[in-house]
């Protein structure tokens, strides 16, 4: 069994072993995986996280070792909540960009091994934000980092501030409050406490959509009263009623709402 994880930026995974297939997602720095098979030039891979299966381009392996991937998981890892931060590739002496929503283990003495590659790493310090005297510590620190993303444009398997779906803006929010969430919104919906009412809706709840055949098609996090938070287009935030998302620019419903789920644990979250 062969291991990786994530050295660069990103790296996109496709579809299908080539170039011109769909992107499907992109592995972020610290993303560790399983190779599950050797195509030709490409690597059938399973990320750790959530086990999403794609191919990426087999010069972009970065091994590691079976040890260093059994233990990988369980290690503490630092996430970025900053908009960019950079880190320093020691070989080559190369500073590069990391993004927001990466992890990677804590580095020790400002040096951290990645399978092959060793890297530079001076955290910043972490800021120190207010408490809202309505939001519960959950809701502050999942609003704060997924409003980080507006105005991101729409990529159809996209994970960074350059271009993000929106199944993984929710995935990497609950993230940034130790919530693990499956990467599709397909598979994102089958979690949680299902919310009937609509008076029972708080900051941070997640809402899914329908098309016309039932298929869930889109989803997006509950930012406030009649709010909601999401990637369509761009990252933007959108009037949220039992019908659906109504886009007061165009004077439409552009989502038809199937249901409302609730991932919180922390049960002193506050009604939107």
């Amino acid at each position: 069994m062969k291991f990786g994880v994530c050295h660069l930026s990103q790296i996109s995974m496709r579809e299908k072993p080539c170039h011109t297939s769909q992107l499907v997602s992109q592995l972020l720095f610290g993303d560790a995986y399983q190779v599950e098979e050797v195509v030709d030039d490409w690597l059938k891979i399973k990320t750790f996280d959530c086990g999403y299966e794609g191919f990426i381009d087999k010069r972009l392996w970065n091994e590691m070792h079976e040890k260093d991937a059994a233990e990988y998981s369980s290690l503490k890892k630092y996430f970025v909540t900053d908009y960019l931060i950079f880190i320093k590739e020691f070989e080559t002496n190369v500073t590069f960009p990391v993004f927001m929503g990466s992890s990677f283990p804590y580095p020790k003495d400002n040096m951290l091994i990645l399978g092959n590659a060793i890297f530079l790493i001076e955290l910043p310090k972490e800021p120190v934000f207010p408490q809202s005297p309505t939001l519960s510590g959950q809701q502050t620190v999942l609003l704060r980092f997924a409003s980080g993303f507006l105005r991101a444009p729409y990529l159809w398997g996209g994970r960074t501030p350059a271009g993000i779906d929106c199944s993984a803006l929710v995935q990497l929010a609950f993230k940034s409050i130790g919530i693990s969430l499956p990467r599709d919104t397909s598979q994102q919906v089958n979690h949680g406490v299902q919310i009937d009412f609509a008076t029972e809706w708080q900051v941070g709840d997640v809402a899914f959509f329908d098309n016309e055949e039932g298929k869930i098609i889109h989803t997006g996090i509950i930012c406030g009263k009649d709010k909601i938070l999401h990637s369509s287009g761009f990252v933007k935030i959108d009037h949220l009623d039992t019908t659906g998302i109504y886009n007061k620019q165009n004077e439409l419903y552009t989502h038809k709402l199937r249901i409302v789920k609730r991932f919180f644990e922390d049960r002193k979250s506050v009604r939107a």
